[in-house]
């Protein structure tokens, strides 16, 4: 029973999260969830491999491995698509990361459908649960070698998934923190958070990748750790994934709210940067939670771009910087003439949207 369930445990939450999104198709906050979804659809599907596999059935593991294989190179370009689509403009040609799991797919399943039920069931004992290749011959060679090349496929896969998918969720930030003073719901800190494990989670995988399933079978206290683990992480991505609501979409529709900005490089006015202080701290506007870049531009009638080079170019601060520095001040002016005030009324009070935003900011900029 211990063993059944530990097993299924992580094709469980996959199904899950499959589920809840499905269920909330048609009022997705993000068309990126739908991306989520497929996702979660396609580690079920792995993980539902993994338990066929584990639990010895053994008249649909030759099937399910093909499934299987499939399903284990076709996850991480599927995360990796599901953080383009939150961090960066997609194109078409993205969708050429499935490549290697159509063909891997076709592969197997060709040479399973040209095996005799003799030569599967060898292949099935000898390969897939003992990792020997002793006895196989033709097609079932061809297919233990295609595995072998499966795993190395993975293992560059992985690689590119964390390389890049680290440059794209810093890219974003950093573009969050000059567009806007308030990130907390905005920014990527969250999955960033998740990316690492997954970083963690591709060691995991591509050990056992390497070393093979079949080392796991029957081992329960072996197969609980990364059972356990993996179910966590996967809960952590469905969970996270399905109550996010902002993207690169939306900075890019708030971006367009201002006027077209211009092309043209002309000379800064120092006036303008005294105008930006002299607004921020004298009438502080700082106050005001969630005030972007825009805003600001609005407020002076002029183009968000004069306003982005005078803070980034004058100063030499983002925007998101000189806002929260002006908060934190503020917020130490009311520390020390009332120091009965709670925590949370001095961040409400200093413009901060939430308690968590007030203490990182604390920790970044207080004085002394």
């Amino acid at each position: 029973m211990i063993y059944h369930l530990i097993t299924s445990l992580p094709m469980i939450t996959c199904a899950l999260f499959t589920v809840l999104i499905a269920l909330e198709w048609n009022n997705c906050r993000l068309r990126e969830q739908r991306t989520l979804f497929v996702f979660m659809l396609t580690t079920t599907v792995l993980y539902a491999g993994h338990y066929v596999f584990f639990n010895h059935v053994v008249h649909v593991v030759p099937f399910m491995d093909v499934v299987y294989v499939a399903a284990n190179l076709a996850v991480y370009p599927l995360y990796l698509i599901y953080i383009i689509r939150l961090t960066a403009r997609w194109k078409s040609w993205y969708y050429w990361g499935f490549l290697p799991a159509f063909l891997a797919a076709l592969a197997c399943g060709i040479s399973l459908f040209t095996m005799s039920d003799e030569e599967s069931s060898l292949f099935t004992e000898q390969y897939l649960y003992h990792n020997l290749t002793e006895g196989l011959t033709g097609t079932a060679l061809l297919l233990a070698w295609i595995h072998t090349v499966c795993k190395i496929v993975f293992a560059i896969e992985v690689i590119i998934t964390i390389v890049v998918g680290v440059q794209l969720i810093r890219r974003y930030d950093n573009a969050v923190n000059q567009f806007y003073a308030d990130t907390d719901d905005k920014s990527m800190r969250n999955i960033k958070s998740i990316f690492y494990l997954i970083v963690i989670a591709s060691v995991m995988s591509f050990v056992a990748n390497v070393i093979g399933r079949y080392r796991f079978t029957d081992a329960t206290y072996l197969l609980a750790f990364p059972s356990i683990a993996f179910t966590i992480l996967l809960f952590a991505i469905g969970y996270l994934g399905l109550h996010r609501e902002f993207s690169i979409i939306d900075m890019d529709r708030d971006k367009a709210i201002i006027s077209k900005e211009e092309n043209e490089k002309t000379a800064l006015d120092r006036t303008l940067t005294e105008r930006i202080v002299e607004l921020v701290e004298k009438d502080k506007i700082f106050l005001q939670p969630d005030l972007k870049l825009e805003d600001l531009a609005r407020m002076m009638s002029t183009n968000r771009t004069y306003i982005y080079q005078a803070i980034n170019q004058q100063m030499g601060i983002t925007f998101n910087e000189f806002i929260n520095r002006q908060r934190i001040a503020h917020a130490e002016q009311l520390i020390a003439k009332n120091p009965n005030l709670s925590v949370n009324d001095i961040a409400i009070q200093s413009g901060f949207a939430s308690l968590s935003s007030f203490y990182r900011n604390y920790k970044k900029y207080k004085k002394g």
